[in-house]
């Protein structure tokens, strides 16, 4: 994927915050000193929709999109944001080229699944014909590692995952600038991106992906994803804009929000999670 070089972030808002009648403030921070800086502290919800609204007035270009997780992960200083299938886990043995097989063995799974299901559900057809819809579904619903990344269209999701399973004392939520797109699947040949749109290509009795307005993101073309010396071209730190620092507190959400809870997010008797993971 193609790398925003510049954008407006974070940091420019803490120049903002030091030097607000200095307008250098609202110059462009190149992409590799956002990599590096530190996430920017916000102690409320309030606080953080007001960043990111100025962060999106000055990133109008670009469809913003949202990730939370635990901490802010980081290689050599910089912020790594690797599709699972490119993340490396302790003691594992298995080489890209074999995720990639298991990947395609459990695409074939999942199509038979859903051909020979006694419901039938609608978008199958579709299913059938771009296996980026496959990859979402074994993504989305943790079956086996991708190379997609979950993100989300809403703030108040992203800072929920944030929260979700978080046992420590802060959490990361990453804001990320990815090409507009019109369609259920936006294929970007220019940025070299795919960004798949859940709730326009999954069967309704997908219930998680509406209660997370969740999106797919992956590399694009399907060229040489299984080749180990492009993986850093595959690092969605490259698309980041801006990433801030939550507390784990309740105080957070302040009067009118608050989390979503995880079994609202994850949907326990989701039909399509039944049926994934063999328990439908």
């Amino acid at each position: 994927m193609k790398l925003i070089s510049s954008s407006f972030s974070h940091t420019n808002l803490d120049e903002k915050s030091s030097h607000p009648d200095d307008r250098r403030w609202a110059a462009a921070t190149p992409w590799d000193a956002i990599a590096r800086s530190e996430a920017r502290k916000v102690q409320t919800y309030d606080d953080l929709v007001t960043d990111v609204a100025q962060i999106m007035f000055y990133n109008r270009n670009l469809a913003l999109y949202y990730r939370g997780q635990s901490k802010d992960y980081k290689k050599n200083g910089m912020t790594t944001l690797l599709p699972t299938i490119y993340r490396k886990k302790e003691g594992e043995r298995l080489m890209l080229k074999e995720k990639f097989a298991l990947l395609e063995e459990k695409v074939g799974d999942i199509k038979r699944l859903f051909s020979e299901s006694e419901v039938r559900y609608e978008g199958i057809s579709m299913l059938k014909k771009y296996p980026e819809i496959a990859w979402s579904l074994l993504q989305h619903y943790e079956i086996c590692e991708t190379p997609l990344l979950d993100i989300t269209h809403s703030l108040h999701v992203a800072c929920s995952f944030a929260f979700d399973r978080n046992k420590g004392e802060t959490g990361i939520v990453y804001v990320l600038g990815m090409p507009w797109q019109t369609d259920g699947i936006g294929y970007n040949t220019y940025e070299e991106l795919l960004n798949v749109k859940l709730l326009g290509v999954c069967p309704p009795q997908a219930q998680r992906p509406f209660f997370q307005e969740g999106y797919l993101a992956g590399p694009f073309p399907n060229y040489q994803l299984d080749n180990p010396r492009r993986v850093p071209q595959f690092d969605f730190a490259r698309r980041l804009i801006a990433k801030f620092e939550i507390p784990i507190d309740p105080s957070f959400w302040g009067d009118g929000f608050g989390r979503i809870p995880s079994k609202k997010l994850y949907q326990p008797k989701d039909k399509i999670f039944e049926l994934l993971s063999g328990k439908g």
